[in-house]
């Protein structure tokens, strides 16, 4: 199972910004919330290519989208001490 950065704070309680923030001190996240390899290769966290058409250039426009793993969900929460709440996330897709 993979988690958006939204769901995934969702999850351990937060925000998506503070989740981030606190990725980023980990040195899990680069400055664009990109994965580093450390967390990409021990399978924590995923990077997805993915593009958009720009709109004033109407060209196709590649981006990384982040994902967490199930893995990764364990490990960030151990590292920052928090319960996952797998509770609210059975509540939101209900």
């Amino acid at each position: 199972m993979r988690y958006t950065l939204q769901e995934a704070a969702h999850l351990l309680g937060t925000g998506r910004t503070e989740l981030c923030r606190q990725l980023r001190e980990l040195g899990m996240l680069d400055a664009r919330n990109l994965g580093t390899r450390p967390h990409t290769s021990t399978g924590r966290l995923v990077v997805e290519l993915r593009q958009y058409q720009h709109a004033g250039l109407g060209l196709p426009r590649p981006y990384g989208k982040t994902f967490v793993t199930e893995r990764g969900l364990l490990y960030i929460a151990n590292r920052l001490g928090v319960a996952i709440q797998r509770e609210a996330a059975n509540d939101a897709h209900a």
